[in-house]
């Protein structure tokens, strides 16, 4: 499962939170101390809703960048998308590589960069959507 992690610039170093994990913070002097907190944080998080019995929340948040103009309006925006490769992309939908590369060209997801594949998170969706007997 990937958790959406938000670090932020603060007066003495940086802090960090997953809006999926209420409660779940970690702060650090560098943005590398933040993001080694972070995990234990999580971890630490994770294994304290499992021994108390809580289901662990599914992660649902996503992350956009919007341009914004010198008046302020939005001029564009972008969402923020994890890259998988061929082999990770695969695992993650519990298919063949070589099944990923026939859903690429199939359901057009996925680019080919080079002599590789690029997959993103649209393409994990778009591929749950589909009802081929890999996914059911």
């Amino acid at each position: 499962m990937d958790y959406l992690i938000v670090a932020e610039r603060t007066s003495t170093g940086f802090s960090a939170y997953a809006p999926d994990l209420p409660g779940c913070i970690a702060t650090g002097k560098t943005i590398d101390e933040v993001r080694t907190r972070m995990k234990e944080a999580i971890e630490f998080h994770i294994e304290g809703l499992q021994r108390e019995g809580y289901p662990v929340p599914t992660p649902t948040s996503k992350a956009f960048f919007f341009d914004l103009g010198q008046e302020g309006n939005v001029k564009s925006e972008r969402r923020v998308e994890t890259l998988y490769d061929i082999k990770t992309f695969a695992k993650k939908v519990g298919i063949a590589p070589s099944t990923a590369r026939v859903y690429a060209h199939r359901y057009g997801i996925g680019r080919k960069i080079g002599r590789g594949w690029v997959f993103t998170d649209a393409d994990l969706e778009a591929l749950a959507h589909r009802h081929s007997p890999a996914m059911n």
